[in-house]
């Protein structure tokens, strides 16, 4: 089951854009965590932080499509 995973090109761009977007939101809430209220920047970066790193996770290890 597991050695049936893979995903197309045009998957691995939308995985890429979303890598991207959801660092840039990660960093934006970094430099605005004096300005927010001490959970909620701090939640946001975790959620962001997660979302960015299994994007990248899944691009790197799962093998492309032919």
């Amino acid at each position: 089951m597991i050695n049936n995973i893979s995903y197309t090109s045009l998957e691995g761009l939308a995985l890429l854009i979303l890598m991207i977007l959801f660092g840039k939101a990660f960093r934006e809430n970094w430099k605005m965590k004096d300005t927010n209220t001490v959970k909620a920047w701090l939640i946001k970066a975790w959620i962001y932080g997660l979302l960015s790193s299994i994007s990248f996770f899944i691009i790197v290890l799962v093998p492309m499509k032919n």
